[in-house]
């Protein structure tokens, strides 16, 4: 079973690894306690060198497929691969009992990832930047419209008080963007405000990619 976290759109999350996780029956029919599993697909692996052979290659069956995305070459991150059974005709005595466990685990992983694709619940994520930029007042319309064409989200205008300076009087916008849309953004607000224009940028988190 695969699963990723539920979040509402435009919600921004970290990005982490997927895991595996093993069910009560799964550490059943290898023979180890549920409670000493190991779940997380970075842990140590110290602790997996006391699982049955057959079982370490389960898991690195299923990991292996976990590290291949569908969308592109992205990695996966937020998902959880959860076994919930394991069956086998074959003995595990059986000489190629150990290679059928990973390459079942593999192909199971597989197509689940395929059936998440065509049910449209897989996205590509990108990272989303906290910006705050400080503009002249006189120039706040260009720079909105420039964001526009970033695919940025305008959170906030704080538009300077009127009163002496005029156009050079700094008012604040802040918004949220992708990363790959401001890279060289410090020479196009230049360009914008006159050299008079600044930001700054904090990652905020990665969100379903939009607007390409």
């Amino acid at each position: 079973r695969l699963s990723r976290p539920l979040t509402l759109e435009g919600d921004c999350i970290p990005p982490e690894d997927p895991v595996v996780t093993l069910s009560p029956e799964t550490c059943e029919y290898f023979s180890i306690d549920p409670k000493s599993a190991s779940s997380s697909i970075d842990d140590d692996e110290s602790l997996e060198q006391k699982y049955p052979p057959a079982l370490r290659a389960l898991l690195s069956g299923a990991r292996g497929s976990l590290k291949r995305g569908r969308l592109g070459p992205h990695p996966l991150a937020n998902l959880e691969c959860h076994i919930l059974e394991v069956d086998s005709e074959l003995a595990s005595s059986d000489a190629s009992f150990v290679g059928a466990m990973r390459a079942a685990a593999a192909n199971a992983v597989t197509t689940l990832l395929e059936s998440l694709v065509n049910e449209g619940r897989m996205v590509v994520l990108e990272p989303k930047m906290n910006v705050e930029i400080s503009v002249p007042t006189g120039k706040v319309g260009d720079v909105l419209s420039d964001l526009t064409g970033r695919r940025g989200m305008v959170d906030d205008v704080a538009m300077a008080e009127e009163g002496g300076g005029g156009d050079h009087v700094k008012s604040m916008v802040r918004a949220e963007v992708p990363l790959i849309e401001i890279l060289g953004y410090a020479n196009s607000l230049r360009s914008l405000t006159g050299g008079e224009g600044a930001f700054s940028a904090e990652y905020k988190g990665h969100a379903p990619q939009d607007g390409l």
